[in-house]
């Protein structure tokens, strides 16, 4: 019988370091499991994404601060990581880093604790890399700190604004149309929209949850909507 041996040493893509930095922005803690698909979870839960990376991982770690691991790995230019079992050792030529793991039960809020399915979508549209930093540029320049997804009349509009402010400012997109003829305000944080540059397939359903999901990786976000939100289809 043959025995296949699985190596515990790999390189990381400048992609997928990318996607470890979007993590690092929802959360500060890191649990990988074995493999190429990985999951994290923002402290209060509003936040989920699910990535599938280029490399597979060869085994189950957990990192206490992320963006400290990140900022180790910026020190190669090109780093090789060979796991162990309570550690990984960062190398290129004749410079190493031995960087310990945490303790996964100490990071366990990183990762669900069941599968997540997403609800049905009552709202289908797509939003191009331009135009969701030009509605980012305008809810900082006016300090908007929420988003709606509402109807007007034929169309869906995302718009910028501060829900709690009758008379606030507003920056809106035209992003599709109102198929179903439906009357909806979802309304969500801007800060929640920690998300990857590039274009995106969005989809909203009325339990109170949004999906977005990056159209040229293997990138999906799922962001809880408020509860004040209103579908009536």
């Amino acid at each position: 019988m043959t025995t296949i041996e699985v190596s515990n040493t790999m390189n990381l893509s400048k992609q997928s370091i990318e996607i470890l930095k979007n993590f690092s922005s929802i959360n500060s803690n890191l649990h990988i499991v074995h493999g190429s698909d990985q999951i994290t979870v923002s402290p209060m839960k509003n936040i989920m994404v699910e990535a599938k990376f280029e490399e597979d991982f060869p085994q189950e770690f957990a990192i206490w601060d992320l963006s400290k691991f990140l900022g180790t790995l910026s020190l190669f230019d090109s780093p090789t990581l060979e796991f162990d079992n309570k550690h990984v050792t960062i190398s290129s030529g004749s410079t190493k880093v031995v960087y310990h793991f945490a303790e996964p039960k100490l990071v366990n809020g990183c990762r669900p604790t069941r599968d997540f399915v997403m609800p049905e979508t009552v709202l289908h549209f797509d939003i191009t890399h331009r135009e969701f930093t030009d509605l980012q540029r305008a809810a900082a320049v006016l300090r908007l700190p929420d988003l709606c997804i509402q109807d007007d009349g034929s169309d869906i509009q995302l718009v910028a604004l501060d829900k709690t402010d009758p008379t606030t400012n507003t920056y809106s997109i035209t992003v599709g149309e109102n198929t179903e003829n439906a009357s909806f305000k979802m309304y969500l944080k801007s800060e929640y929209l920690k998300l990857l540059p590039g274009d995106y397939s969005i989809g909203v359903s009325d339990k109170s949850v949004s999906r977005f999901e990056h159209k040229d990786l293997d990138v999906v976000y799922y962001i809880a909507l408020d509860s004040d939100s209103v579908y009536n289809g």
